[in-house]
């Protein structure tokens, strides 16, 4: 392997008409070679409950001395000369057990995680690793208050409208409703902290279940699935662009009365294969939504910011005048993906669901665009990142045009689980992400399906 590392090398290199270096590293280490240690965590803060667990996480450095070959910009000439290189160690070359965490009081922690439910909120713990006679940076963790998690636990009636085409004119498909089950208990997962470790994860008591009641209080033949077949001239109607987002929207308000159901009895959500492609930013051509918009006149606009809302008592199915109003758009293309999302940028249901009850993104390529409470979605425990900078579930608070070493906006690094975040776990929202969304669904009229059990009895 060695060698053909040098051919390609050399090649590089006499191909080149510019300066070209070229480094070559044997990771092959010993414990002596070892410069430094460097020590992350998954956040700054952890709620104590014994349930969230803050994640410990080391980078291991060493210094070799290497070969480093180029050609002078002046001479043309080629060299090679010997220099010390310092270079992190895959995790594979690190000897067996040579790198632990430890808590203030000198406690290897097991597995590197940290959970609690004896320290004081307000506490701040230090910890650090070792390795050798190398210690790694100290790092601080903040125990929070424990979040008001009294909620009534809520149900939410879920009908997913399949829109179908006609097979003459594309290859047809089904969804079992199994496969429906499947995602709305992933989603209901996430929101109520059942299979994350973020050690912000807050839980916020919403379950999602299929109807089983038709608008008209008819048991439906399959719980929460609405077959809509589209005939060949309704399908040849909306042309023969392969991005059909318009003329599917427009399709489903034409179609109300079969695919837009009472809002105040079911969460809508129509699915579709409204183009071939999938945004790898999270939104666009994977789902299409809108944020609440309406608030009850019994609450400030204020309570809620980063929204354009509106004072409205109520919210009809004769108030409706875009179906994202009371439902959201979905892509077959994007839903099929795998739901174990393991810090890929792979869709999930859970990320239009949150923001159906007015959690923002946490994506902020521009440090301008930071809000006055210095992020980007009005929840102080989440994070603002740029995710060109980190495509992985590892990032840094850093973005785009940040004023170099802001004593205001220190760089930290975390773990991204949040379902609002892009390269992410996808497997949680954090306490005050789930504060923001209890207080949409009491406040906004367009999100209280909840509050009916029509889809679950038929009037009954």
């Amino acid at each position: 392997m060695r060698y053909i590392i040098m051919i390609f090398v050399t090649l590089l290199m006499l191909s080149s008409c510019e300066k070209e270096e070229s480094v070559i590293l044997d990771l092959n280490i010993s414990p002596d070679e070892i410069s430094r240690i460097e020590l992350r965590a998954d956040h700054k803060t952890l709620v104590p409950n014994g349930v969230c667990k803050m994640g410990f996480h080391t980078f291991v450095y060493a210094k070799k001395n290497v070969m480093s070959y180029g050609r002078d910009e002046e001479t043309r000439e080629f060299y090679g000369k010997e220099i010390e290189e310092e270079f992190l160690v895959p995790a594979d070359q690190i000897p067996d057990g040579y790198v632990k965490v430890y808590d203030q009081i000198g406690n290897v922690l097991e597995d590197g995680y940290y959970a609690t439910m004896s320290d004081v909120p307000g506490t701040v713990l230090q910890f650090y690793a070792k390795g050798g006679n190398l210690e790694s940076n100290s790092l601080e963790v903040t125990i929070r208050e424990l979040p008001k998690e009294d909620y009534e636990e809520i149900v939410i009636p879920v009908v997913f409208h399949v829109l179908v085409p006609p097979a003459t004119a594309t290859p047809s498909y089904d969804l079992s409703v199994e496969f429906l089950e499947e995602q709305l208990q992933r989603v209901s997962d996430a929101f109520n902290r059942k299979i994350t470790t973020d050690p912000n994860a807050g839980n916020a008591k919403v379950v999602f279940k299929l109807a089983t009641y038709d608008q008209n209080g008819l048991k439906m033949q399959e719980p929460g699935k609405n077959i809509e077949n589209i005939s060949v001239s309704d399908f040849t109607n909306m042309g023969t662009s392969s991005n059909k987002t318009k003329p599917y929207l427009s399709y489903i308000l034409a179609k109300w009365k079969r695919l837009i159901w009472d809002p105040n009895k079911y969460l809508n959500i129509w699915l579709a294969k409204f183009t071939t492609f999938t945004s790898t930013t999270g939104t666009s051509t994977s789902y299409q939504m809108w944020p609440p918009r309406v608030m009850h006149p019994d609450y400030d606009l204020a309570s809620i910011p980063g929204l354009d809302w509106e004072h409205k008592e109520s919210f009809n199915l004769d108030d409706v005048e875009d179906c994202r109003e009371v439902g959201f758009m979905v892509n077959l293309a994007a839903l099929y993906t795998p739901t174990a999302v393991q810090g890929s940028n792979e869709f999930s249901l859970a990320t239009p669901m949150a923001e159906y009850f007015g959690i923002l993104q946490t994506r902020c390529d521009m440090y301008k665009y930071l809000n006055e409470d210095g992020d980007s979605d009005y929840c102080p425990d989440t994070y603002s990142f740029d995710y060109g900078f980190y495509p992985s579930v590892f990032k840094a608070n850093n973005l785009d045009g940040q004023p170099e070493n802001d004593p205001t906006r220190p760089l930290e690094y975390f773990t991204s689980f949040n379902v609002m975040d892009m390269y992410s776990y996808k497997n949680s929202l954090s306490v005050d992400q789930v504060k923001r969304l209890r207080m949409v669904l009491q406040q906004c009229p367009s999100r209280w399906a909840y509050k009916s059990d029509w889809a679950f009895t038929g009037g009954n």
